[in-house]
């Protein structure tokens, strides 16, 4: 019988990693949008969106600080900026603290 439990958790535990991945990213990114919104609506009032293209997205595990600023993921790929005009293709990096903790830091450059 315990043998049967501890096969069953172990393949419940397999099954739950990719959906525990896969929101953990989801939130990282949303997390990184909304930090995002609040420095470029800061920085140019006609500010209108941000939105990262999620098919385009690179994760890169970090574990250590930036300054004094604990890091846990660089997210970087494309995304989509719009303050005024036209939206314009951008590339972004987002440094983020962690699930709970946040983004902490997010630049974009046109391509």
């Amino acid at each position: 019988m315990g043998l049967k439990l501890a096969i069953a958790v172990t393949a419940l535990a397999l099954c739950a990693a990719p959906a525990m991945a896969q929101k953990s990213t989801e939130d990282g990114l949303r997390d990184c949008e909304k930090l995002a919104a609040v420095n470029f609506k800061q920085e140019n009032r006609a500010f209108k969106k941000f939105v990262i293209e999620r098919a385009d997205i690179n994760e890169d595990v970090y574990t250590g600080k930036v300054g004094s600023q604990p890091v846990t993921t660089v997210y970087h790929g494309k995304a989509v900026y719009q303050a005024g005009g036209e939206p314009a293709n951008v590339r972004f990096i987002c440094l983020h603290a962690g699930l709970g903790k946040g983004a902490v830091f997010v630049y974009m450059m046109l391509h």
